[in-house]
């Protein structure tokens, strides 16, 4: 009786010692495969521009339909299109919107529609990272037929730019996914990824991703990241044709809910925090050049499904 009470003891606390297995957590995608992704993004900006404090905030929201079309044993190739988009801020200077389904004469409202359903190519490896994006020109393939003057058009591109770019959009929408590591993890182990700001800012993303927890098919994965600006001399184009150099350090947490065995998460939050600095350049309106301090304080979420 006594060494089976010990053998039960003994048994329960094994259980409670027993190391958990590892797992290799990646994307692993199947040819056909269709996936919707939804993301909507508030930013409060704080600045200073002499002397006179001016906040303003900045909305945006987008649902993108990305299908696998190859994979090999490292890598997949997604054919992405938006389907819908919206953007709208509001500062001193009065508020902006820009919306793919908004009223059509708007001008900036067309061009926005016009570039939906518009495909592009994102090359995805198993570990997270985007190797590419390519195609991106389909995107402003009707934007001349739209009958808006060149100066509209212009303009819009300018500001687009930003934002549409290969690589501006290899770098936001590597913000929308897990960077898993290279080996099996158990829960509580760490690893880290590097990667880039997603405007086209010389700032460098450093992270330290954790599993926190995992269950059967679902896992759930945070990260703690630092911003770093990597250049602070280097000239980078605002929308509207401003130069800039900005001096920006912060913080961001990154939480993920894994539930799909394809890697993709169904939900992932992130909140980050800049401070620092933008030295516009003189030129123009500007006659010389205008130190902006500044905070910028961002909450995204993106929402994965797969159809």
């Amino acid at each position: 009786m006594k060494i089976s009470i010990i053998a039960i003891v003994l048994n329960f606390l094994y259980a409670f010692t027993l190391p958990a297995d590892a797992v290799k957590l990646e994307y692993n995608l199947k040819v056909g495969d269709v996936y919707e992704l939804q993301q909507q993004t508030n930013q409060t900006i704080k600045q200073t521009i002499m002397g006179m404090a001016q906040d303003g905030t900045s909305e945006y929201s987008g649902t993108m339909l990305m299908k696998v079309k190859s994979t090999t044993s490292d890598r997949s190739d997604l054919e992405t299109q938006f389907l819908k988009l919206r953007n709208s801020s509001k500062t001193l200077m009065g508020e902006n919107t820009m919306d793919s389904e908004g009223d059509q004469e708007n001008p900036q409202n067309k061009v926005f529609k016009s570039m939906m359903n518009k495909t592009f190519t994102i090359t995805l490896k198993k570990d997270g990272a985007i190797e590419k994006v390519s195609g991106t020109e389909n995107l402003w393939s009707d934007v001349d037929k739209l009958g808006l003057d060149d100066a509209t058009v212009k303009a819009m591109k300018e500001a687009m730019g930003q934002f549409m770019s290969e690589s501006s959009l290899r770098k936001s929408l590597g913000q929308s996914l897990v960077r898993y590591s290279d080996k099996k993890v158990k829960v509580g182990e760490t690893w880290t990824s590097k990667s880039d700001f997603p405007m086209d800012f010389p700032i460098e993303i450093n992270n330290v991703w954790k599993l926190s927890s995992h269950s059967g098919t679902t896992a759930t994965v945070d990260a703690s990241g630092v911003y770093t600006t990597i250049d602070a001399d280097r000239i980078v184009t605002l929308p509207g044709g401003f130069k800039a150099k900005v001096n920006l350090t912060g913080t961001q947490t990154v939480n993920a809910v894994i539930k799909d065995k394809s890697g993709w998460s169904d939900l992932t939050s992130i909140q980050s925090n800049l401070k620092g600095k933008m030295i516009l350049q003189a030129g123009g309106m500007i006659p010389t050049d205008m130190e902006i301090p500044m905070e910028i304080a961002t909450k995204t979420s993106y929402t994965t499904v797969k159809k």
